[in-house]
């Protein structure tokens, strides 16, 4: 049994040893204009989606579901969230630019709760170009943004035709 766990504590920090000789010696692809690995894709998002529900504190959202909060919400986001996340069928122009890409919303809902969208809007994601909004936009309207979003796939009827109407002018 000694010897079984000499090997496997030889073994890890041999693995541990190369991927840092891999990530120093520069082999890594750190080209923004390129797609990462799928593996990369998939352990950064189980990171960040297990950092933000350990960290998001589960609140109680004080703004209602009504279609007007909710229209509200769609208003504030055409405003300040839809030139990088795009709205309705229409994606962002310029959106995909950023790296990594930015959600499209029309077509990935960010599919959290209420609360964690929210502190996503508060605090921003370390990496992305997703910055946080605490101290530019009013608490109650995160809250409308967040109520939104958190919402996209199932939006009351009046509510769901106006994020899939253009923008009136």
């Amino acid at each position: 049994m000694r010897n079984f766990l000499v090997g496997a504590l030889t073994g890890v920090l041999v693995l541990g040893a190369i991927a840092i000789l891999v990530l120093f010696a520069g082999l890594l692809p750190v080209r923004a204009s390129e797609a990462p690995p799928a593996w990369e894709t998939r352990l950064a998002r189980r990171g960040r989606d297990a950092s933000i529900a350990r960290q998001a504190a589960q609140l109680a959202n004080p703004i209602s579901a009504s279609d007007a909060d909710l229209l509200a919400g769609l208003k504030l986001y055409r405003n300040n969230c839809a030139g990088c996340h795009g709205e309705g069928s229409r994606p962002s122009s310029w959106g995909s630019q950023f790296y990594p890409p930015v959600p499209q919303f029309g077509s990935e809902p960010p599919r959290k709760p209420d609360f964690q969208i929210y502190w996503i809007l508060q605090n921003g994601l370390r990496y992305s170009g997703m910055g946080g909004w605490k101290g530019m936009m009013a608490e109650a309207d995160m809250w409308r943004v967040s109520s939104f979003l958190s919402r996209l796939d199932s939006l009351p009827p009046a509510v769901a035709a106006a994020w899939k109407s253009p923008p009136s002018p």
